[in-house]
């Protein structure tokens, strides 16, 4: 960028100057002055070292950067592993507790899936620090006990496309990554396990 501010024209006698300020790339600040009538220029060079990163320090930030690349996945696929479970424990218990869905499941099995449910979100209350392990364990076993019973309301559906809920599931089907098997081909979709 470049900056010019030029003095309008003063008395006889009074120097012109034209003063000129460019920043570059590297953040150098360069000021030249000009006095139009004699010619004679002057310039001088501003760097603003003071709160900037020296090369070394720049350096040791990208080292460390690379040394704790694989503690940071880790701890973000511990993360992804808890909001998954989390995820999937809340839109289990908004499932069957939405009018359209939790009336069609029977009320031992509806009460099956909310003590599931609530025992794994008081489960991850208490445990915000777990492994990744730990969190996909959890989800499995509650997937275990999830699943069957949605997979039986769904193979009971009267109307509706080939033994399904008529109209389709209100949201949507939650996220069934772990349902065994599936209903029989002849009555309804199948569903098969993707890793």
């Amino acid at each position: 960028r470049q900056y010019q501010r030029r003095v309008h024209g003063a008395p006889r006698g009074v120097p012109q100057i034209d003063v000129t300020f460019d920043i570059d790339a590297n953040g150098l600040l360069n000021v030249s002055a000009e006095d139009k009538t004699t010619g004679k220029k002057n310039q001088i060079t501003i760097t603003n070292d003071k709160g900037r990163l020296s090369k070394e320090e720049i350096e040791r930030m990208v080292n460390d950067a690379k040394k704790y690349e694989d503690d940071d996945k880790k701890q973000r696929e511990r993360i992804d592993a808890k909001n998954g479970l989390e995820n999937y424990a809340y839109s289990m218990k908004n499932t069957v507790n939405d009018e359209k869905v939790g009336g069609k499941l029977e009320a031992g099995d509806k009460q099956t899936i909310l003590d599931a449910v609530d025992g794994a979100i008081k489960w991850l209350e208490s445990n915000q620090e777990g492994d990744k392990e730990e969190y996909e364990s959890r989800q499995k076993e509650l997937e275990g006990t999830c699943n069957p019973i949605i997979s039986k309301m769904y193979a009971g559906g009267e109307g509706g496309d080939a033994g399904g809920m008529p109209g389709g599931m209100p949201g949507g089907m939650p996220d069934m990554g772990g349902m065994p098997g599936g209903a029989p081909p002849s009555s309804g979709p199948k569903v098969e396990e993707v890793d």
